[in-house]
């Protein structure tokens, strides 16, 4: 390939169209006409010598080069975007774009104060939030994120990430107002016929606090602890428990905030079926390490950290 050819802007139209996997939606994202994408991606096939999406049966997908190219050209762009910006940052004057992943109800915790901050300290950056769930550590490897908020570990073979301690969480159950167990004291053996709600961000099928009432020999009369409802997200947990006799086993943050809006109660779990308290991670890449918006950004992140910890 002849680098004489390689304009940055069709790079950095590429960049959008691997993500999107489509023309039109890729035009819309980038406010322009869909002629102008389709023009570029002739461009860009012939540079590459590879037709880069194809029609599959669900759309478009990538091929194996373009699987490739969308790999590695985060870091492209990132690098040259240091080599220009140099290390100076200015948060008051910059333009620049964080992006983090994190899943709900972590993010929730998160985003009120991050942006009260950035919009008073960095009016003019962005921020891009990713909260669809997906393996964790995938962008921040990829470089399409430049940090992650995950209580999961990184693979084992990956010596290039860092991490700050960001919060510590423990649990609650909540249950409709009116559950017969609404205002009585709780134990595991009054909790162990009950109707439980699952939600797994992951796909994992166990009850979060089936564990320990296997740990204290304890199960259903049926032999297992009911699950008859499963969430791949929190955001119906809440109305769903109010109109139901199904209580859930969620984050104290997220259930005592749901707890406000909603008929349902709030409970401490009884403390032998208390799940252990977890802890969440600031996660970045070795590339991002020294870079000065990044530095800042963790600082952020510290500052919040404190005053969440400091009100547990």
């Amino acid at each position: 390939m002849n680098l004489n050819q390689v304009d940055l802007n069709l790079l950095l139209l590429l960049k959008q169209l691997l993500k999107e996997k489509h023309v039109t939606n890729t035009a819309l994202t980038l406010n322009m006409s869909q002629s102008s994408v389709s023009r570029a991606l002739y461009k860009l096939r012939k540079l590459f010598s590879d037709p880069l999406l194809v029609k599959s049966s669900n759309g478009y997908a990538l091929t194996p080069k373009a699987e490739t190219i969308k790999r590695d050209l985060n870091t492209v762009l990132t690098s040259l975007e240091k080599l220009i910006d140099g290390n100076e940052f200015f948060p008051s004057s910059s333009e620049k774009t964080i992006r983090i992943f994190g899943l709900a109800p972590q993010m929730d915790i998160l985003l009120p104060k991050l942006v009260n901050i950035l919009r008073d300290r960095a009016p003019q950056m962005t921020l891009d939030v990713d909260t669809v769930s997906k393996p964790h550590f995938t962008g921040l490897i990829s470089g399409a994120h430049h940090f992650i908020i995950t209580n999961q570990e990184p693979p084992a073979a990956d010596q290039d990430l860092y991490r700050q301690h960001y919060l510590d969480r423990d649990f609650r159950l909540i249950m409709s107002a009116n559950h017969p167990l609404a205002d009585a004291p709780l134990d595991a053996e009054k909790l162990r016929n009950c109707q439980f709600g699952q939600v797994s961000l992951q796909g994992d099928k166990k009850l979060s606090i089936e564990p320990r009432f296997k740990a204290l020999g304890i199960t259903g009369d049926n032999g297992k602890i009911a699950t008859p409802v499963r969430l791949n997200n929190f955001s119906s947990a809440a109305s769903i428990a109010a109109n139901s006799d199904i209580i859930f086993h969620l984050p104290t943050d997220y259930a005592l905030q749901a707890a406000k809006s909603h008929n349902i109660v709030c409970r401490e779990v009884p403390t032998n079926l208390q799940h252990p308290t977890k802890r969440l991670y600031l996660y970045w890449h070795k590339r991002y390490h020294q870079d000065p918006m990044c530095v800042w950004f963790r600082s952020i992140i510290t500052e919040i950290s404190n005053l969440e910890n400091k009100y547990l």
